[in-house]
């Protein structure tokens, strides 16, 4: 793959820049509330609140985005003053997620050499921080001032916020490369004009049936020889 000056690239975060889906991770870290700038009873508070919302959750008490937004206003009292301290102690170990075989393209996108942004689920609280991590200035994610029931950046929600970012910009007529991993993803694919594909064969499958003009390369590295990104 070489890299196209004229394209925008468009990049998904869980399942493509990382290999992992950073969610449960995020869950898990907040439910060990590693946080060293409140004291040991607020820790206990904040793990002991986020292990109740899991519990929850597992027992289908609540549904996912619920879940997802007290998560989110949890994280934001336990870091609250913290000058992006948590979010970037988290980051630092998602990056060690992120897929070998995309080093060229978050290279060029730190340098400059293409324009690109992250479009995730994830919530902003650490997906913003994160992004920098590995380079991007522009992170669309689930916002982290979200109404209760305002849902997460996804399908059709996701694709219209790319669209407008791209509009502000003055991108939105130029190429557009997408790398994903999900099917949720299939309104923002069909509004691309080349798709890395890191999901599953079913998932892929199943784009090609829903979307058939569209071209869905795959995005993993050969088990044996050079990225397929050295080009960037």
């Amino acid at each position: 793959m070489h890299a196209d000056s004229q394209a925008v690239y468009i990049l998904d975060l869980d399942g493509t820049i990382l290999s992992i889906n950073s969610f449960p991770h995020w869950v898990l870290y907040l439910a060990r509330a590693p946080f060293p700038r409140i004291g040991i009873a607020h820790r206990l508070w904040i793990s002991g609140l986020a292990l109740t919302m899991l519990l929850q959750r597992k027992l289908r008490l609540t549904e996912h985005e619920r879940f997802k937004w007290r998560l989110q206003k949890l994280w934001q009292v336990a870091t609250a003053g913290d000058g992006g301290a948590g979010a970037q102690a988290f980051a630092d170990r998602m990056v060690g997620y992120v897929r070998p075989e995309l080093s060229p393209v978050l290279a060029a996108v730190a340098e400059g050499r293409i324009d690109a942004l992250i479009a995730t689920a994830a919530p902003a609280d650490y997906a913003d921080r994160l992004g920098l991590s590995v380079g991007f200035a522009h992170v669309l994610a689930t916002s982290s001032a979200r109404a209760a029931n305002e849902p997460s950046n996804v399908g059709e929600r996701k694709c219209q916020a790319v669209l407008r970012f791209l509009a502000s910009r003055g991108w939105q007529h130029r190429r557009r490369i997408l790398f994903t991993d999900h099917e949720d993803d299939l309104p923002l694919i069909g509004v691309c004009d080349d798709v890395h594909w890191f999901g599953s064969n079913e998932g892929r499958r199943l784009i090609a049936h829903a979307l058939p003009n569209v071209v869905i390369r795959s995005g993993f590295a050969k088990e044996a020889g050079p990225s397929p990104y050295a080009g960037v």
